[in-house]
């Protein structure tokens, strides 16, 4: 549209200047020489403004002779650049929605159009990861690492590698040298911290995690939780070595940290209890009974009393105010079954039952109860068989690779992930995998 208006506007001041000269006519004398031309104004006028035309064509042509082909050049690779652009977009795309296949050719055709850059080198690699080339994956990570612009993208890739296949020696090894290089690097901080934890380096764990934080890594309740656990770990730590002392503050140092969370309050009560603090023991379980309910608590408390009928006293003082939960009903019905007290562990056992909150221990206690009580193998056949289709007991679950695990620990042995484990059903599948035969050899 611009273009058009400055067409239009060139026609109307040649018009102008047409009409001006038409109204003024006059005579032009050119003598040269012996050669004398007498014409009139407009028509000199003319003339000039053609030769101007002329020599601006020739200065046309002469300007695309000389530097049309470094502009066609320039263009061509400006539109190559675009379209490597847009291929680099499109393949980002794919490797979000999972198709290896088109991110790999458009992380090729990027490369022909733009050259091997970082993007294009990410990309591709990001394209092998997806489609299961290791080798070819950890190729261009290296020579991203080799890059110093590029070394924070291609050790990242690099230790993602390395965790895959479970080699932690090259984790520390990678984690190491990228922090030699870029110890400013902020993720590096909670890579290091979960390093180190795994490798029950509890001190420097903390420093790392001191680290993530101040980066903002983490918020002030994430870092407070991670902080507590790293404190859980240290305090077992000392407990083995037999500073009891240093395991009881961490254990306190942990639930300051968190406060509601149930393995810094099983760790300080436990401790508490290992270090002859049974009033305190007592009084913490007491106090997180009412809230979160753990059989590791009620546990604890039997451990302390003198002997089986004390620990159901209690164990039922324990659980008033909250007999409903089946947590308290479980409690009472294991102390009760520990002090032959027959009526009462059925009572509990039997309420779990008919409200339908059973789980496969309920059934194998009500199994031992028939045989204690009455010797009624009959009985206990059947309760058995009920356990083996019933739902599993919570039990503390790693989120990373589902392994389950009697005891909450800071580091889940068979994968190496820090923090991991939560109290959970394990579901109906781990309750799939545990026959009839298995039960009655538990039992």
């Amino acid at each position: 549209m611009i273009r058009f208006i400055r067409f239009v506007l060139q026609i109307a001041v040649l018009a102008a200047l047409a009409l001006w000269l038409a109204d003024r006519p006059g005579t032009a004398l050119i003598v040269w020489r012996d050669t004398v031309i007498e014409t009139s104004a407009a028509f000199l006028a003319l003339c000039v403004l053609a030769l101007a035309y002329v020599m601006h064509l020739v200065f046309r042509i002469w300007h695309f002779l000389r530097h049309g082909p470094t502009f066609w050049r320039l263009r061509r690779k400006i539109n190559k650049m675009q379209l490597g652009q847009d291929q680099l977009t499109r393949g980002l795309i794919a490797i979000a929605s999972g198709n290896s296949t088109e991110a790999g050719r458009l992380a090729v055709a990027s490369r022909k159009n733009i050259g091997t850059g970082i993007a294009s080198q990410w990309l591709q690699a990001q394209a092998a990861q997806l489609a299961g080339d290791r080798r070819a994956a950890q190729e261009i990570f290296r020579a991203l690492a080799a890059n110093e612009e590029s070394a924070v993208l291609g050790y990242r890739g690099l230790i993602t590698e390395a965790k895959r296949i479970g080699n932690w020696d090259e984790v520390d090894k990678l984690l190491t040298e990228l922090y030699r290089l870029k110890p400013a690097t902020p993720w590096l901080s909670l890579m290091r911290m979960e390093s180190a934890a795994r490798r029950r380096q509890w001190d420097e764990a903390e420093k790392a995690l001191s680290h993530a934080v101040s980066a903002k890594l983490l918020d002030s309740d994430a870092g407070r939780r991670t902080r507590a656990a790293l404190r859980i770990a240290a305090s077992r730590n000392a407990a083995i070595i037999g500073n009891k002392d240093a395991a009881l503050a961490a254990a306190e140092q942990a639930v300051k940290q968190a406060p509601n969370w149930l393995p810094a309050i099983i760790n300080l009560v436990e401790t508490l209890a290992a270090t002859g603090h049974t009033r305190a023991a007592t009084r913490a379980i007491e106090r997180a009974w009412k809230t979160t309910p753990h059989p590791q608590l009620a546990r604890v408390l039997m451990r302390m009393a003198s002997n089986p009928l004390e620990a159901y006293k209690q164990t039922e003082r324990l659980c008033r105010g909250n007999e409903a939960a089946t947590e308290s009903r479980i409690a009472q019905a294991e102390a009760a079954l520990a002090a032959d007290i027959w009526g009462e562990a059925r009572r509990h056992l039997m309420a779990c039952v008919n409200d339908r909150s059973a789980t496969q221990s309920v059934y194998k206690m009500l199994a031992r109860l028939e045989r204690r009580e009455r010797h009624d193998e009959g009985a206990a056949t059947s309760w058995i068989t009920k356990a083996s289709e019933a739902a599993p007991d919570p039990v503390w679950l790693c989120r990373v690779c589902g392994g389950a695990h009697e005891n909450w620990n800071p580091v889940c042995k068979p994968c190496g992930s820090f923090d991991s484990m939560e109290w959970q059903s394990a579901g109906k599948s781990r309750g799939a995998l545990s026959n009839r035969k298995d039960i009655l050899n538990n039992d």
